[in-house]
């Protein structure tokens, strides 16, 4: 590929937009959930996956679970996505303006699904 099309493809990438919105991580043997939500949704289960395969994922139920059951043993859903403005420019004043909606996405999550307890891999709070 010439150098000038790489030098394209790399723009357009890095210019481009993101999957924004909250997500949820469920293990399909036992049915708990993990919720969170973020700026990059196509990136954050690759995240989750790299920190649980290196045995270092902070949520240590997960981790557990993830030890028995392996990859295989769960799946990642997109829950709700945060819809861009069409202005949209992905500049960090715009990431900024997203990143103070993820909270309450993150939190109407929590509530609609309680992953707590015997549900999930969040402590209640």
């Amino acid at each position: 590929m010439e150098k000038a099309k790489r030098k394209e493809l790399a723009y357009n990438y890095a210019h481009s937009h993101r999957l924004m919105g909250a997500y949820r991580i469920v293990n399909i043997e036992n049915g708990k959930s993990f919720v969170g939500s973020t700026l990059n949704l196509e990136g954050v289960w690759n995240k989750h996956k790299f920190m649980l395969d290196i045995n270092s994922h902070t949520e240590k139920a997960l981790q557990e679970d993830w030890n028995k059951f392996g990859e295989a043993g769960f799946r990642f859903e997109i829950l709700e996505q945060i819809k861009p403005d069409e202005d949209f420019v992905e500049n960090v004043s715009d990431l900024a303006k997203y990143r103070k909606k993820l909270p309450d996405l993150e939190k109407k999550w929590l509530g609609e699904l309680s992953p707590f307890g015997e549900r999930g891999y969040h402590k209640q709070r």
